[in-house]
């Protein structure tokens, strides 16, 4: 059944999320706590080993960054930075950069990562990635979303898509429940450009990578 609405109401979502991230960071509030943060990791045989309890969402993420050797990064929907955070110290020689609907959001970054001690903090940028607004962004060779894309409604995750690939010169990574849409044909419909990589994940089956043909 194609979704023909967004799961929340954007302009309030902020409220929720931080509850979530409280729950997740606070020993003894949730089964699902996680570290939000990279604290304790190696590189053993050029990949990435992570010692953190990160969620595996996460470490596929920074895996592929990492393996693929990019040169530069880009999140749809950055929210409070974390995924920006941990790229910056898992491949400290990678641009970083990104993007969220909300302020409200990216602030929560500064009130719980102290976000402002990294440079990229100052190049985040507020925008509706469901509209055309995106001429300023730039190009990048990794452009990925987690969560994002699986919350819209059909014809805005389309849009959303569109605008990923206007964002990537290489690489689209895409995190999402899937079956929340019909990822492969919603890729075959927007991204004609870009094959799959079938084989490559490490931490999550689901995750799709895509790459230009």
């Amino acid at each position: 059944m194609v979704k023909s609405r967004d799961d929340f109401a954007w302009d309030t979502y902020t409220q929720i999320y931080e509850r979530q991230q409280l729950d997740i960071m606070t020993p003894g509030r949730s089964q699902y706590q996680r570290d939000m943060l990279v604290t304790n990791f190696e590189e053993k045989d050029g990949e990435l080993v992570f010692h953190d309890n990160l969620n595996p969402n996460w470490k596929e993420i920074y895996h592929q960054a990492h393996r693929l050797k990019v040169k530069s990064v880009f999140e749809c929907g950055c929210g409070s930075g974390q995924h920006l955070i941990n790229i910056q110290k898992t491949s400290p020689e990678v641009v970083v950069n990104g993007c969220d609907y909300s302020q409200s959001q990216i602030d929560l970054g500064f009130k719980y990562y102290n976000m402002e001690s990294y440079e990229f903090s100052r190049r985040l940028s507020v925008r509706d990635l469901t509209s055309d607004n995106i001429d300023d962004l730039g190009e990048h060779e990794f452009v990925f979303t987690q969560a994002v894309t699986m919350h819209l409604a059909h014809e805005r995750a389309k849009k959303f898509l569109l605008n990923m690939k206007r964002l990537s010169t290489k690489y689209i990574l895409l995190l999402e429940n899937p079956s929340s849409h019909n990822y492969n044909a919603l890729i075959s419909e927007v991204l004609p450009e870009y094959e799959r990589i079938i084989g490559e994940n490490k931490y999550n089956i689901n995750a799709i990578l895509l790459k230009r043909k």
